[in-house]
């Protein structure tokens, strides 16, 4: 199986309990990962500008070191493009929240160095890039600015893929009209079935599809269906992934699937929590006569070849 999104890195960078990726009670450690068989599972580094007091760019730096460190310390291979996958463990860096940067396109060459695959343009919030979702459609509205198709470009040309999951649906309109390459969604659903502005319309699965990329399957609560007012109380139900996934699957394809759970990163509690879990889901496709070709794709190959083709596809 492949990840493409969790934020482990954050959650290690959080407590000041000696908790690393051999060794905590959180969801994605070496051993659970190893015990599901997932061959490579994505780690955002995601700046929380509201809990650290320096600069976006240093918490950034800050994180990446906490990330190098962990995977060298757990053994854990870093996969910097799909020629390294091979079914066995591989760490994926990538970022979330194009704030990071604080607006200098220059920096991606170091997110590049770093072997960064996957850069998310927004958070929840507005950066230098762009805007977020949100419910105000006065702000949903809204495009990428300058520096956001500044970004798209540089990426681009770096090999970097952009990532559309948090960003409004102007700007997700805008990359879609100024990208060349594949782009993807590392973790969002579908709106139709559940309306949240997280979730991408039908037009936009459709349109990532169109351009050769994917939508990572959300664990969130809140984007698979009715929640209570307390999040905490939520419960993330396979049967609402299933519905998810099939509705993507019938909008977009079978080329479009793929997984990206958020754990690590969601309240509530999740019936497919760890990752020895996912398998559960899987059973759940196939008693809905999901073939496993396309099971295949699911859960490796789309999100294999993604990677592939962001550096080839133009």
């Amino acid at each position: 199986m492949i990840d493409l999104h969790s934020d482990a890195i954050y959650r290690l960078r959080c407590t000041d309990k000696p908790y690393s990726l051999l060794s905590s009670p959180y969801c994605v450690t070496k051993e659970h990962l190893e015990r599901a068989g997932v061959g490579a599972q994505c780690f955002a580094l995601y700046v929380n500008t509201a809990l650290f007091s320096h600069s976006p760019w240093t918490e950034l730096n800050v994180l990446h070191d906490r990330f190098a460190a962990e995977i060298e310390n757990a053994g854990i291979p870093q996969m910097r493009s799909a020629d390294d996958y091979d079914g066995t463990l591989h760490a994926v860096l990538t970022t979330e929240d194009g704030a990071s940067i604080e607006g200098d396109i220059s920096r991606l060459r170091t997110l590049k160095d770093w072997g960064v695959m996957i850069f998310g343009i927004t958070w929840n919030r507005e950066n230098e890039l762009g805007y977020p979702n949100s419910k105000d459609r006065s702000v949903m509205e809204k495009g990428l600015k300058e520096k956001g198709f500044e970004a798209i470009s540089e990426c681009e040309r770096l090999g970097i893929a952009v990532d559309v999951s948090h960003l409004s649906d102007g700007g997700f309109w805008d990359v879609v009209r100024a990208s060349h390459k594949p782009f993807l969604a590392t973790h969002s659903n579908a709106r139709s079935v559940t309306d949240a502005t997280r979730n991408l319309t039908d037009d936009m699965i459709r349109a990532i599809a169109d351009k050769g990329g994917v939508i990572g399957l959300c664990f969130h609560p809140s984007f698979l269906g009715p929640v209570p007012s307390d999040l905490d109380e939520a419960v993330s139900h396979i049967s609402d992934m299933a519905r998810h996934v099939e509705h993507v699957y019938r909008t977009g394809g079978e080329d479009v699937i793929a997984i990206g759970t958020d754990i690590d990163g969601i309240p509530g509690s999740l019936e497919v929590d760890y990752p020895e879990c996912f398998d559960a889901l899987f059973a759940e496709m196939g008693k809905r006569g999901f073939p496993d070709s396309v099971m295949d794709k699911f859960r490796v190959g789309n999100a294999l070849r993604f990677f592939s083709d962001m550096n080839s596809k133009h």
